[in-house]
């Protein structure tokens, strides 16, 4: 599989679009009273996220220029539309970011802004897959799978960058929310999954064979990603429903690193398709 750099790009993008809308949630409706500083550091590292995203797309492309020659075909051209959304996301993300490093006020309508131009980035990234001759993308499962990253991986990235400027209530409440998503996230992937599952015997592709003999050889690979993914989300909501007066936050950047690694392996499977 040679679409490392794609990998990369669809995984970091989607989560950074889920962080921002989960710190929008958190500014907004669970704590209104939230300042600049509290938003500072998770803001600064979501645009470090989502420009390695971009440089991940550029290794794609071959250079940045190829990006620019793209965006002509915009509105006819679903790569295009992707490229215009993920760069006005990028760019927003890493202006607010640059607000909040010089102390001026991050509103939170401006994060909401921000997150819905992010969920158009990700719908326009999966537009891209759909719409190819590998047969198997053209599925909801495709769908699924980005927007699935966004909001299993992204609340619980959102919620790891906020917690050390928190205080132990509002730790808790926020790591709450992420559970509660992150099973919404996950949900939407099992959906997806099964079926595309029930689908996959069916589904001939260009070089021969069908979706389900391609996949075979990873079926190990794709049982162990379920595994993790699980067991991450398992440590989320052993941390929300704990009753221990303080909580041991480094379980929930270990959660962070078992989903990072489970999506990294959910895209390594769907690329196997096109490969």
């Amino acid at each position: 599989m040679h679409e490392w750099s794609l990998l990369i790009f669809t995984v970091a993008v989607p989560a950074v679009v889920g962080g921002v809308l989960f710190l929008w949630y958190f500014s907004q409706l669970v704590e209104k009273n939230t300042g600049t500083a509290t938003l500072k550091m998770p803001l600064v590292m979501l645009a470090v996220v989502s420009l390695i995203g971009l440089a991940g797309s550029f290794f794609h492309l071959g250079s940045p220029m190829a990006a620019i020659h793209t965006i002509r075909g915009f509105g006819r051209s679903w790569m295009s539309n992707e490229i215009v959304f993920v760069g006005a996301f990028i760019g927003l993300i890493c202006l607010l970011a640059l607000l909040a490093v010089l102390s001026k006020e991050v509103k939170p309508i401006f994060l909401l802004i921000t997150g819905l131009i992010g969920l158009m980035a990700i719908f326009s990234m999966a537009q891209t897959y759909a719409f190819t001759r590998v047969n198997g993308w053209d599925h909801f499962n495709t769908y699924a799978v980005f927007f699935g990253t966004a909001f299993a991986l992204g609340p619980v990235l959102g919620a790891g960058l906020l917690i050390p400027s928190l205080k132990a209530e509002q730790r808790r409440k926020i790591v709450k929310i992420a559970f509660a998503v992150g099973i919404f996230g996950i949900g939407i992937q099992i959906i997806g999954s099964a079926m595309f599952a029930a689908y996959t015997p069916e589904v001939q592709l260009i070089s021969g064979g069908t979706a389900a003999a391609k996949l075979a050889p990873y079926s190990t690979m794709i049982g162990i990603r379920w595994f993790i993914e699980l067991a991450g989300l398992a440590v989320l909501g052993y941390l929300s429903l704990s009753s221990k007066p303080k909580l041991n936050y480094s379980f929930l950047y270990a959660a962070l690193a078992v989903l990072v690694v489970a999506e990294g392996m959910s895209r390594y499977v769907f690329y196997v398709l096109g490969a």
